[in-house]
């Protein structure tokens, strides 16, 4: 259900009060920046991109407070902009991980090649069987060229020996991280030769793996009816169950930093079956997923994308020993005769894994509205948040018609060079425009001083091409606009000395819009604003052709008691045969009333040309006999995983998809023709509405397109105390037509005109009057 919200007048005025033209500002046409600078600005896009899935997928940041992730990226991005090579290029982003603690989080800093040569004849799985029946397996040595054929036949053999042993002992042990190529072969050994089933008696869990997902955006502030969400979920691997020859014995794991760790063996541990001894300190890193990231420069990150999970709550490895690395090697080494004095003299006592929130949490952002002025990498760190909340939560983006990359590419030196307070709010206001959401909608104390936190008296109305008066805000709106010597039909042409269409094209820049006439609508909602108790000289020009200059106040007090722009009551006949009911006004306790008005009509005129009072819910179920009827089709984007390529695949998405179904009514259902008036200021509810009457009728569509823009308003900040609004989930038409960017097509197309507004004619309405006279003759 979109989320309920002022008319779009009331909207317009309260969310972006534009009033004074903004001073000139730079074209975008810049000439081409210099290598070095350009090689900065491709660096800081790697680490925006690198810090924002870092931000919605690390695992420790759905839970830990404790990580300042704003400071770590803050701090990078100084250390960024100082870089001269590569290497301290790495260093920066290597700085910004290590905030994290987290080891599987790293620059990759690995030498090409393989961690260390092996003799052909001497490939893994490879055993030996000691004189007191201790069974010795090697699983590091996999040999130059990868072949599941040959490790598996070499596994078969080691699995004909384990039933003769008195105990087992894996070598696990690796010199040096294992190459791309390198790190399967344990893996193979343990889930598709199945060793492991031959390792227990009962059947094992296998620890899980916790991720982080995302369905839709959860707002930062204010309430939605969107029901996004973000939370864990674990991906849960297999059970190992027991062979037919299988049997408890002790088994122990030695393992080192490099190891690439089965998870059985961690099954094991886990049911006091094996131990494992550590030679020097070990981590999760082996077990868990990440994702790398190809940074600038060469530079190259992995990120973890989860930690493991018990059945307990604890997540990590602990070792039942821990042995200092020594230079001894073979029977010498004392890890290894640590590991076979426990495989002699079993027994088990791991050390305390560490145990984590069940849940997770919303990290509210810092909108740090202390900093009035943000410094230059918190202005940096805005256009890092503005990218990554629309590259992973807006679920238009495949209509946005922008390469978003280029954006924050573009902006990123802009937000840098923004020199003052107002410049950065502003630049941020025209970053926002670039996503081309009717409900981008960016509030701050800069913005809003800025452009006027007072209204003017009039309702304004693009006619014709022209800013036209088309009524007023309130009643002392309209008392002091009539004794100021405004009419209805008015033309503004100047507001305090500026030609009218250069302020509305200045005001434009810094609306973010689905479609040009929503564009439009705002701009002229908010073209005579001004500070409180100040006064704007207009020059209008009337209906004789007649200029005149006017003088009128600009009054907070006009948008409160807001008047509707129709008069008269809510609901009426205007004939025997149709009714009319104006949206704007009808509330859900007056619908029952109005069907009982309209019983004998034969056709119902529904004004939708503002905003309606969640009316629809109560309406289009009394308009069809069917039940189950699909209203809209709903689409959320799932976040879970970030955006980079991984291995053969370039690009993926997942999103949740439900049809909304037209509520049941008990009640007598009516049976006539319906139409809907719409224009350009119907946005968000009032279009969801069009789209149940649509489906529930067949309500035919007369006037012009709306505004484009639906499915709930969701909300995230930046540094500076701004605020940036966008739509939450993406909503289409029941048979999947179009509706954001596009808007609610009328059937019949009709506009005001100047000399109509100037007559008193509602055209819009008399053209539905009029096409409905006809068709039920």
């Amino acid at each position: 259900m979109p989320m309920t919200h002022a008319n779009s007048n009331r909207c317009a005025a309260l969310v972006l009060l534009l009033c004074i033209a903004a001073p000139c500002r730079e074209s975008a046409a810049q000439a081409q920046p210099p290598a070095d600078e350009t090689l900065r600005v491709q660096r800081l896009v790697a680490l925006g991109k690198l810090w924002g899935a870092i931000k919605y997928f690390h695992p420790y940041l759905g839970y830990r407070e404790d990580i300042d992730w704003d400071k770590a990226g803050v701090e990078a991005i100084a250390k960024v902009n100082q870089a001269k090579s590569p290497a301290e290029y790495a260093d920066a982003v290597e700085g910004m991980l290590q905030a994290l603690g987290d080891p599987a989080t790293r620059v990759r800093r690995d030498p090409p090649g393989r961690a260390h040569a092996t003799p052909a004849d001497a490939l893994d799985p490879s055993f030996r069987t000691l004189a007191d029946g201790v069974l010795v397996v090697s699983l590091s040595r996999f040999g130059e060229e990868f072949s599941f054929s040959s490790i598996m036949q070499r596994t078969a053999a080691v699995a004909t020996e384990l039933p003769k042993a008195k105990a087992v002992l894996f070598d696990l042990r690796l010199p040096a991280p294992p190459a791309e190529d390198q790190d399967a072969g344990v893996n193979v050994v343990f889930q598709y030769g199945k060793l492991g089933n031959m390792l227990t008696s009962t059947p094992l869990s296998l620890p899980g793996e916790r991720r982080r997902m995302h369905v839709g955006f959860v707002p930062q502030r204010g309430g939605t009816s969107g029901g996004y969400e973000s939370a864990f979920f674990i991906a849960q691997r297999a059970r190992i169950s027991p062979g037919t020859s299988s049997k408890d014995l002790p088994i122990v794991f030695l393992v080192n930093g490099n190891s690439q760790i089965p998870p059985e063996a961690l099954a094991l541990e886990a049911a006091g079956k094996a131990a494992i001894v550590a030679e020097g300190p070990i981590n999760d890193s082996a077990f868990v997923s990440t994702q790398r990231f190809k940074l600038a420069d060469g530079v190259e990150a992995e990120i973890r994308l989860g930690e493991l999970i018990y059945a307990d709550g604890s997540t990590g490895i602990a070792a039942d020993e821990t042995v200092q690395p020594s230079p001894a090697t073979g029977d010498e080494n004392p890890a290894f005769q640590q590991a076979l004095a426990l495989a002699k003299n079993f027994k088990t006592s791991p050390g305390s894994r560490r145990h984590v929130a069940a849940s997770a949490s919303i990290m509210q952002e810092k909108p740090y509205p202390e900093m009035s002025y943000p410094a230059r990498e918190y202005r940096i760190l805005a256009a890092f948040k503005i990218w990554t909340v629309i590259n992973y939560f807006f679920p238009y983006k495949d209509l946005m018609g922008e390469d978003w990359d280029s954006v924050l590419r573009e902006y990123i030196p802009r937000l840098e060079k923004a020199g003052n307070v107002l410049d950065y709010n502003l630049t941020v206001a025209e970053m926002a425009t670039r996503f081309h959401d009717g409900h981008g909608f960016v509030v701050s104390p800069a913005l809003r001083e800025y452009f006027g936190v007072a209204a003017s008296p009039l309702r304004l109305q693009m006619v014709e091409g022209l800013p036209v008066v088309v009524g007023f805000l309130n009643e002392e709106a309209a008392k002091d606009a009539q004794e100021a010597g405004v009419e209805i039909g008015d033309v503004i042409l100047k507001v305090d000395g500026e030609e009218a269409k250069e302020r509305l094209a200045r005001i434009s820049r810094y609306i973010s819009a689905s479609t040009p006439q929503w564009q439009a609508h705002r701009a002229v909602s908010a073209l005579i604003n001004g500070p409180e108790g100040s006064t704007a000289t207009v020059t209008v020009r009337d209906g004789k052709g007649q200029v005149r200059e006017l003088k009128l106040l600009h009054k907070g007090a006009y948008l409160k008691g807001e008047i509707s722009e129709r008069s008269g009551p809510p609901y009426t006949l205007l004939s025997p045969a149709i009714g009319y009911a104006d949206l704007d006004r009808l509330e859900v306790s007056m619908v029952d009333e109005m069907f009982e008005k309209f019983r004998d009509t034969k056709a119902i005129i529904f004004d939708d040309r503002t905003y309606p009072r969640g009316t629809a819910w109560a309406i289009a179920p009394r308009l069809t006999e069917k039940d189950s009827v699909v209203g809209a089709v709903f689409t959320r984007r799932v976040a879970m995983f970030p955006e980079s390529p991984m291995g053969e695949i370039a690009t993926s998405s997942t999103a949740q998809t439900f049809e909304q179904r037209i509520p049941r009514s008990d009640k007598w259902k009516y049976k006539g023709k319906t139409v809907m008036l719409i224009d350009e200021r119907a946005i968000s509810q009032a279009e969801h509405t069009g789209l149940f009457f649509e489906a529930a009728g067949g309500t035919k569509f007369i006037g012009s397109p709306t505004a484009g823009a639906n499915g709930d308003v969701t909300s995230f900040c930046v540094p500076g105390g701004i605020w940036i609004s966008f739509t939450g989930q993406a909503v289409r038409h029941a048979d999947g037509r179009q509706l954001q960017r596009v808007g609610l097509k009328p059937d019949i197309e009709v506009r005001p005109t100047l000399k109509g507004i100037r007559a008193g004619k509602d055209e819009v309405l008399e053209r539905a009057v009029d096409y409905l006279t006809k068709v039920l003759k």
